[in-house]
């Protein structure tokens, strides 16, 4: 297939009028709040259209459009709909693509976040299974070996340039030497960040966090005293508080199980995650945790709090909070025994539905949606769709959190062992990363041999 540059017709500066897209709309459709109750029907209805404010098209050859698309449907079961509705009422450049460049529609199979996976199952059971789902931790190995989803390979290029750019990413996926995962890209919105009040760390007289870490001075020991610093003997003021224990122990630089690409292992005698989960302890243990689900004033709800860590999705609720105040992003300290940053970043991927026989619509949409991450132009139009529709961000953090990305700057920390089994994925990894600020251990030494003999059982499965 014959790459040359892409265009868009049209200004970047035109995204200003846009409403909110349906992708950046992920994370808030994950909690079920808005779909709560509503049947798995398949529908193809949606909010009147009346065309892009940003139309977007790319150069002759620069995709495949030789598939078998034409008029035909592809079908999407999830819990928020890919196509324009009232919330969203603009199409995503990679809907765009789709619709104008193969002649062919996503037909939204809606379920709720509690039910997803068993609507899933029922639909292949049933005989009409969607093409696409998405790409969830769970999903490798557990729901693969479940026969939920079909190999990949049949319908990804991996010699096209922008295939071949995620390849090595892609090979940590393989099961029984095939690929099931095509990353597209990472998902923005459930990246976890670190965010601070700019004017509380002046005020408080602490050096900046970003400029510390823009020095490579940003770890564990500045955090940890700066928190320190901070309460002093007030019992009204926390160092952090949000979801963060787990995005701390990656920064230490290993996993509690890993996978070779043949062999899961139990890796939770970890000197690195046994260091990390000690200083975790150290910091519950000297009350610098403020616990609780806050919304977006959490820097002053209930007491001053200097570090609040949450996925990207809710920074634009606590920027809009302080509108007189900068609210700032960090990467998380690294281990100052590392000399490489760590983060778990999730990767944005659709699975191929098993039983699916839509393979040309499959290899479209994942074209598309893979074309839209990798080419710079499309990366722009994306970022400039969103500051116009999350008012809270500024083009500089979005440039901030996009630096997450990069490979060099932060190398991928993902533990396979959310995937083992649902078990696994909902309460022991959960419990082994965060039971200390949740409680339910008084150490990481309790914890480890708890569920030490679980983990081994657990991972056996798939090593017999």
């Amino acid at each position: 297939m014959k790459k040359t540059s892409r265009k868009i017709l049209a200004g970047v500066l035109a995204a200003a009028s846009l409403a909110s897209l349906a992708a950046c709309s992920d994370s808030s459709s994950d909690s079920g709040s808005s779909n709560a109750g509503v049947e798995t029907t398949t529908t193809t209805a949606k909010t009147e259209w009346t065309g892009d404010n940003i139309e977007v098209t790319a150069d002759e050859g620069s995709l495949d459009t030789t598939l078998d698309t034409q008029g035909k449907t592809l079908k999407w079961m999830g819990t928020y709909d890919l196509n324009p509705t009232n919330d969203a009422n603009e199409r995503s450049a990679e809907v765009a693509l789709f619709e104008d460049n193969y002649g062919a529609k996503i037909e939204y199979i809606p379920t709720t976040s509690g039910t997803r996976f068993d609507d899933l199952a029922t639909a292949i059971l049933g005989g009409n299974p969607p093409d696409i789902f998405i790409y969830e931790w769970r999903a490798f190995p557990y729901d693969i070996v479940k026969g939920q989803y079909q190999p990949i390979d049949s319908v990804v290029d991996w010699d096209d340039p922008m295939w071949a750019d995620v390849k090595e990413q892609a090979d940590k996926y393989t099961w029984n030497g095939e690929h099931y995962i095509a990353p597209l890209g990472y998902a923005f919105t459930d990246t976890q960040i670190l965010m601070y009040n700019k004017t509380t760390v002046e005020e408080n007289g602490f050096e900046d966090p970003y400029e510390l870490y823009q020095k490579g001075e940003w770890n564990w020991n500045e955090f940890v005293s700066m928190m320190n610093d901070f309460k002093g003997d007030d019992d009204e003021r926390f160092g952090i508080a949000g979801w963060w224990a787990n995005a701390f122990v990656y920064t230490a630089g290993d996993i509690i199980v890993t996978y070779d690409g043949n062999t899961f292992t139990n890796n939770m005698y970890s000197g690195k995650i046994e260091r990390a989960q000690q200083t975790i302890e150290n910091i519950w243990k000297n009350q610098l945790v403020k616990r609780g689900w806050f919304t977006g004033d959490v820097f002053t709800n209930g007491g001053e709090t200097l570090f609040y860590s949450m996925g990207t999705w809710a920074y634009n609720d606590v920027a809009k909070a302080y509108p007189d105040d900068v609210i700032q992003i960090v990467p998380f300290p690294r281990d100052p025994d590392q000399d490489q940053d760590f983060m778990s970043k999730k990767i944005h991927a659709y699975m191929w539905v098993k039983g699916s026989d839509n393979a040309d619509c499959v290899k479209a949409w994942f074209d598309v949606n893979r074309l839209v991450n990798y080419d710079e132009q499309y990366k722009e139009i994306t970022k400039q769709k969103y500051l116009a529709n999350n008012t809270g961000w500024t083009e500089e953090m979005y440039d901030l959190a996009m630096e997450f990305y990069d490979e060099d700057k932060f190398a991928l920390a993902y533990d396979y062992g959310y995937g083992i089994s649902q078990y696994m994925g909902d309460e022991v990894m959960p419990d082994l990363y965060e039971g200390i600020v949740n409680e339910k251990f008084e150490s990481w030494t309790q914890g480890r041999e708890t569920y030490m003999n679980i983990v081994d059982q657990e991972i056996a499965v798939y090593n017999n």
